[in-house]
């Protein structure tokens, strides 16, 4: 009778098994869960394919049993393991970096197959590894699972809890340095703020459909949205469900600049892709970069200034004037057009600060208005200087000047400590223009601690400028610095000159001190 009860519990367990419903791993359901933050297993596995304490980072495709797959440079995966040695499985030939115990990145260059992690086995106990793929113009990462010790196991890595996406070109993609994406300035300020990542970036992508140095045309405005990169074609759209950066940074427009894509059309596309993303990720906080080399400066942020003027209060222009210097070991080979490591590592550490407390925990703090431009009291300028009531953009009015002199705006205010450091700072106000033609190229907006002008101050060119309101944001890390840098702890100076050929119109309002 015993005999028979055990037979039938078989049978029935057997029966209950095959009437369940068969689900994906949760790894292929979640995709990139680790995106998100959630621990979705917390029991050891073995490294193979379907082991749920494998994170992923970037746009991956579970839908296969036997291997998951990236098609855009910069995915890279997460695991802890026990034991000695490890390797990885991939079925494509390309370039791989791997770093183990937060040592250095390890390149396998033109790799294919089972890769040694650990040609010197690692001593006892459990270790970190990571491991990311770029620097090719395939861009796959064809992952297979692990190889590790008899009885090794795995478990969940700790991630971050927040994740920045960075849209670019070959520059995001760090094409031109031996360690391509683990080594760019979005890979690099990432990880110093101890968030995750994705690069979705291609080399010669222009930003406007029908340009670019590749033989394919297509955009960024429309392969963004797309699963694979521009190296993929008929590639599926994106599941932007998958997962919800914390920040989105975008630099694109060299290669709009080196194929002629005409400023007007660049702007409006720059609108359209803005708001589209913004469509995606209602809450993302996005930062537009000024490229680089400062080409397409002006319609750049032509298109952040519309997008903000309709409403967006997440959207933040990135003045990087100054970052790199031309034509110097800031570029590979002194190019002027790609950054070496160096000049990477520096444009990472300014962005940083200027990312830092949008992630979590460090909410943006309040900024501080030197003047709210409510009063002309202590204002002076040299031209016909009033209160505007009617167009403003916060508070009870605008600063408003009509004339055709150079001086447009001036201050002298009881010293204030700003609370920011020339890492962290930076300087930003709406400014209005009635007829930018008839603005000279000599202007300059000025910042300081000596009460005059030409004394610890910080200046900068104000341009480019847009009829109309334009909100401008000066980095002090960009300024140029005129009789000795300025006492943070103590600004009292204030000035905007801008030589004209004609009368214009100008207003100021909101000057804040961000940091």
């Amino acid at each position: 009778m015993k005999k028979i009860t055990f037979t039938l519990l078989i049978v029935i367990g057997y029966l209950c098994m095959s009437c369940a419903k068969k689900e994906l791993p949760i790894s292929a359901k979640l995709s990139a869960s680790a995106t998100k933050n959630i621990s979705v297993n917390t029991a050891p596995g073995n490294g193979a394919l379907g082991d749920t304490n494998i994170k992923y980072f970037g746009r991956w495709d579970f839908s296969s049993t036997t291997q998951y797959l990236s098609y855009w440079g910069g995915a890279y995966i997460k695991v802890n393991f026990t034991g000695t040695t490890a390797k990885l499985k991939v079925g494509n030939t390309t370039n791989y970096y791997a770093r183990i115990d937060n040592g250095p990145w390890v390149s396998y260059i033109g790799a294919s197959g089972t890769i040694d992690l650990t040609p010197t086995p690692l001593s006892a106990g459990t270790h970190t590894l990571s491991v990311a793929q770029g620097k090719d113009y395939s861009y796959v990462f064809n992952f297979q699972g692990l190889i590790l010790d008899a009885g090794a196991v795995t478990s969940a890595p700790s991630t971050g809890a927040d994740l920045i996406e960075y849209i670019g070109d070959s520059i995001t993609a760090g094409y031109t340095d031996p360690q391509a994406n683990v080594s760019d300035y979005a890979w690099v300020c990432a990880e110093a703020l101890g968030a995750e990542h994705t690069q979705i970036a291609y080399p010669g992508i222009a930003l406007v459909n029908g340009f670019g140095l590749n033989t394919d045309k297509t955009g960024m405005d429309l392969q963004y949205f797309k699963a694979r990169s521009l190296a993929n074609a008929n590639s599926p759209v994106w599941d932007f469900s998958v997962y919800t950066p914390k920040i989105i940074v975008i630099n694109l427009g060299q290669n709009d600049n080196s194929t002629s894509v005409p400023d007007d059309t660049f702007q409006t596309d720059y609108i359209s892709f803005l708001t589209n993303i913004r469509a995606k990720f209602p809450n993302t906080e996005i930062f537009v970069m000024r490229t680089l080399m400062g080409v397409k400066t002006s319609p750049t942020l032509a298109a952040v200034n519309a997008r903000i003027a309709a409403g967006d209060t997440k959207l933040h222009y990135i003045d990087t004037n100054g970052w790199l210097t031309p034509n110097s070991a800031d570029y590979t080979g002194n190019s002027g057009v790609h950054p070496s490591v160096d000049g990477h590592i520096k444009v990472a550490n300014l962005l940083k600060p200027i990312l830092a407390s949008y992630l979590t925990g460090g909410m943006p703090p309040a900024p501080l208005y030197l003047d709210h431009c409510d009063l002309t009291s202590g204002w002076t300028s040299a031209n016909t200087l009033s209160l505007n009531t009617s167009d403003k953009k916060e508070g009870n009015g605008s600063l408003q000047t009509v004339g055709s002199n150079t001086l447009d705006f001036q201050k002298v205010f009881t010293p204030i400590n700003i609370g920011a450091s020339t890492v962290n700072g930076s300087i930003r106000f709406w400014y209005y223009v009635s007829d930018a033609n008839q603005l000279g190229t000599n202007n300059q907006v000025e910042l300081g601690s000596g009460g005059t002008n030409d004394v610890n101050e910080y200046n900068w060119d104000i341009g480019p400028l847009s009829n109309g309101w334009n909100l401008i944001t000066k980095t002090f890390a960009s300024a140029g610095t005129t009789g000795g840098a300025p006492n943070l702890n103590a600004i009292n100076w204030f000035r905007i000159y801008h030589a004209k050929t004609g009368s214009v119109t100008t207003k100021i309002d909101a000057i804040q001190i961000l940091h």
